[in-house]
């Protein structure tokens, strides 16, 4: 699959809905580890809230549905994970208006993204939060740049995957964890595992288009 319309783009997005409310009690049981436990609950009403929005709108652009994405999880997850997690796709306000999702547009947007949630969460690599995921997987999206959208996403889940596990070595340096020091070491970080199975979910959709 090289390229996605707006409207397979809606449906991929409500396609990757899906797969992360699923996931709401293994989030809850990675984030309780360290955490407060409630990660899966708001990642769970930050997409049921996505699912809401989009299935009843038509869109012309990606860009569109990106920021009603953004603008969505803002509003219903709250708190620092709304703010972070809709940075992920709130980059898209100065980028030019994609009528197609292939491997360069979707990289531009992530890219935007990960600038966004690094500048809002002042996180960076070995920080321990979804950063150790979601740079990784960009980086992988910028060396396929000129393969189609199911090769290029396949390394960039790859590449959060193993951003994810690198997690486990870290010490937290962000929320509640990093108040456990040493302890946080083994566990790995649940939000760069929401972003790694947002990422998987993707793929998955793609490759079976």
């Amino acid at each position: 699959m090289t390229q996605l319309t707006v409207a397979d783009t809606k449906e991929m997005f409500l396609y990757v809905a899906d797969q992360l409310i699923d996931s709401k009690e293994s989030l809850c049981e990675i984030d309780g580890r360290i955490g407060d436990g409630d990660h899966g609950f708001g990642i769970e009403r930050g997409f049921q809230a996505i699912k809401q929005t989009i299935s009843s709108k038509s869109y012309e652009t990606i860009n569109e549905i990106y920021k009603d994405i953004g603008m969505v999880m803002l509003r219903s997850m709250g708190g620092a994970s709304g703010v972070i997690f809709s940075s992920m796709f709130l980059g898209v306000s100065p980028l030019p208006v994609f009528e197609t999702l292939n491997t360069k547009s979707l990289f531009e947007m992530m890219r935007k993204g990960l600038e966004k949630v690094k500048g809002k969460g002042k996180a960076e690599l070995g920080d321990k939060t979804m950063v150790d995921a979601f740079e990784p997987a960009v980086n992988a999206l910028e060396q396929y740049l000129d393969t189609d959208l199911e090769v290029s996403l396949r390394h960039a889940v790859h590449a959060a995957e193993e951003g994810v596990n690198k997690t486990k070595e870290y010490m937290a340096k962000h929320g509640r964890a990093k108040f456990l020091y040493e302890r946080s070491v083994g566990v790995q970080d649940a939000g760069a595992t929401t972003v790694l199975l947002i990422f998987k979910a993707m793929y998955e959709y793609v490759s079976m288009k």
